[in-house]
């Protein structure tokens, strides 16, 4: 009987193993989600099809300049982290983006609008992006009174 319990609480753990791979996302193409990269082109109007030669997903709001005062704000701020910096957009400059400090940041959040759903800040992480820059650039937004529905984290990862 011992290697009957023991066969049985083996695959038990594998089983959980299993599950808990797929509830938390590691299983590319399983669970809730499309996976890491994979989009249908239906799933989100925001977001490049996967064959579209996209870098970044279509620009939602109005471009960004330093001089926020005489823009109108942009409806929703979309925020790229890469490593440990932040990019906005920026027509202006060759390459359409700029960095972009954590208050900066910040600052323009606090100048937007937001959409139809409540969503003013759209954070974009790039496979580099750091943990700590993006913990504390949510962390900063919340404390800037931007409310915890009004800022979206996909989970798709930008190039």
């Amino acid at each position: 009987m011992p290697v009957k319990k023991r066969t049985i609480a083996g695959g038990l753990l594998v089983l959980g193993a299993v599950f808990g791979a797929f509830m938390s996302g590691l299983l590319p193409g399983f669970g809730s989600g499309s996976g890491i990269g994979v989009q249908s082109a239906g799933s989100n109007p925001n977001v490049a099809a996967p064959t579209e030669t996209a870098r970044e997903p279509a620009p939602v709001e109005e471009p960004v300049n330093t001089n926020v005062e005489t823009m109108a704000p942009p409806t929703v701020l979309e925020i790229r982290i890469d490593n440990h910096d932040y990019f906005v957009r920026d027509e202006s400059s060759a390459t359409g983006v700029r960095q972009v400090s954590l208050d900066e940041a910040v600052k323009l959040a606090q100048a937007t609008t937001g959409n139809d759903d409540g969503i003013r800040v759209r954070i974009l992480r790039s496979q580099s992006a750091r943990l700590s820059a993006w913990t504390s650039l949510h962390d900063s937004l919340i404390n800037a009174d931007l409310t915890q529905d009004s800022i979206r984290m996909p989970k798709e990862l930008v190039e």
